[in-house]
């Protein structure tokens, strides 16, 4: 038999868990389903580590889940973690998972009966008959009216001087999968394949747990994050008669930042300045800027952008200038392993010049897999091979419309099928952090509730008809 539900939401990251909350706020009548294969209910990946020294990269202010709250997360915290908290703290991560299981259990406590929480993966998902049937791996069969993509960011993908290798004993394939860190304490030096959040991560991780070890981070520009600092606030300069190409824009920025400074204000007013449209900026580019921008600018834009709290910045200054971190700018083009050590073998940049580096250990710590050609992913494969589905034209995600309704093969904006959070980047760009999150899923599920409202004016029925031939 399976189970019926009004809305399925696959994922239960925060994405999955802030749209099923919004939606029983809204309804505690709806009958909601989540199917989520981490450990802890509404956490995710980024608020299931345990390590201090993993701390928010948003400060405290800017954190609340609820868009119409702004100092939810804030209350929150001075009433259960430390009453000394302010808005510019940067807390643990594992904090802030906390206050997402309080606002689970207050969903819950309202209306238990109406959210269901399977710990599972959907392995296939089909339409038949008006209705959705999500096949999961542990053999349990739901269906629902309509479906929400969740499943957040993909794991990272192999470089390819390492997919071709088979099976390796020193390559740890995903940074964060919880085996990392304790695989590599023992060893007397680590390569982290990429310089973003996800290398800082686990750097900061293996040296605040007491790894001695030489760590060396090889990414293609060399580029770390940023820290944030206390700035002034900039006004804002985008709108639309401004440039539509990435070179205007960089140029635009750059003349934006010579004025703060002149002003005592720094760059980092400047780039917070652009966050409220950044959005707006990636919609308003033409397809070819959007390429141009993903093949030039990027990884600036990731290092000013995405930055990391003051204490993080000041331990990853620390651990370079005392010779415990070493940073390289290159492409691996080779890679060699033994009983003991791995061989990698990179081409400097700039110059070309070839280098070896031999370590006890190398870690992917290159992100999520950006390239949606590359993805192998039971789910999202059966929607393409029905199309039910097609990815964007950048290859960032799903396509989908305005309202994040998932595009089919024939170019149709679908009724029933949704997306939300990091599988809409090709369409927003900016859909991976707090701030943005909230409002997709405070917005879509209002427009959720609209769609099935509708649908039961015109069908007088609350939830689909149970298949009892399965």
């Amino acid at each position: 038999m399976k189970r019926p539900f009004d809305i399925l939401i696959l994922g239960g990251g925060f994405s999955g868990t802030m749209l099923a909350i919004q939606l029983l706020r809204r309804d505690p009548r709806l009958n909601v389903a989540v199917v989520d294969k981490g450990k802890t209910p509404g956490r995710g990946l980024a608020y299931s580590t345990y390590y201090r020294f993993h701390v928010l990269n948003v400060p405290v202010k800017n954190m609340s889940a609820l868009p119409e709250d702004s100092e939810h997360f804030l209350n929150w915290a001075r009433n259960n973690h430390d009453s000394q908290v302010k808005g510019e703290s940067f807390l643990p991560r594992a904090v802030y998972g906390r206050y997402l299981d309080s606002l689970l259990l207050e969903a819950l406590s309202r209306c238990g009966k109406n959210l269901t929480w399977f710990p599972d993966e959907a392995l296939l998902l089909t339409r038949n008959s008006g209705a959705y049937h999500a096949q999961l791996k542990g053999g349990e069969k739901l269906v629902a009216h309509a479906v929400v993509i969740a499943t957040g960011n993909l794991p990272p993908g192999d470089p390819p001087a390492l997919a071709s290798e088979g099976e390796t004993n020193r390559y740890v394939s995903v940074a964060l999968s919880g085996q990392a860190l304790e695989c590599l304490y023992e060893s007397p030096s680590v390569l982290l394949i990429g310089a973003g959040l996800t290398a800082v991560d686990l750097a900061i991780g293996l040296v605040t747990s007491g790894f001695q070890g030489k760590i060396h981070m090889l990414s293609r520009r060399g580029l770390t994050p940023q820290d944030h600092r206390e700035t002034k606030p900039w006004p804002q300069f985008w709108n639309q008669e401004c440039p539509r190409t990435v070179r205007g824009l960089v140029g635009m920025i750059r003349s934006q930042v010579r004025a703060a400074a002149a002003s005592g204000v720094d760059w980092r007013s400047v780039i917070d300045a652009l966050r409220p449209v950044t959005q707006e900026i990636w919609r308003s580019l033409p397809q070819e800027e959007r390429r141009r921008f993903m093949r030039h600018a990027r990884p600036y834009w990731d290092a000013h952008r995405h930055r990391v709290a003051p204490e993080v910045g000041d331990l990853l200054s620390h651990l370079i200038q005392e010779g415990q971190l070493q940073l390289y700018a290159g492409r691996i083009t080779g890679y060699r392993e033994d009983a003991d050590q791995v061989l990698v073998t990179f081409r400097c940049r700039p110059g070309g010049r070839i280098e070896q580096l031999t370590v006890g250990h190398v870690v992917n710590c290159t992100g999520p897999e950006a390239d949606w050609r590359r993805i192998d992913n039971s789910l999202l494969n059966s929607l393409f091979a029905q199309e039910l589905a097609k990815p964007d034209p950048l290859f960032l995600g799903l396509d989908v419309d305005s309202v994040g309704a998932v595009v089919d093969k024939r170019g149709v904006s679908s009724k029933s099928l949704f997306a939300i959070g990091p599988v809409r980047k090709g369409s927003l760009w900016e859909t991976t952090a707090v701030p943005e999150l909230r409002k997709q899923a405070s917005d879509l599920a209002e427009h959720l509730l609209n769609v099935l409202n509708e649908e039961r004016a015109r069908n007088k029925v609350r939830s689909p008809s149970v298949d009892r031939s399965a």
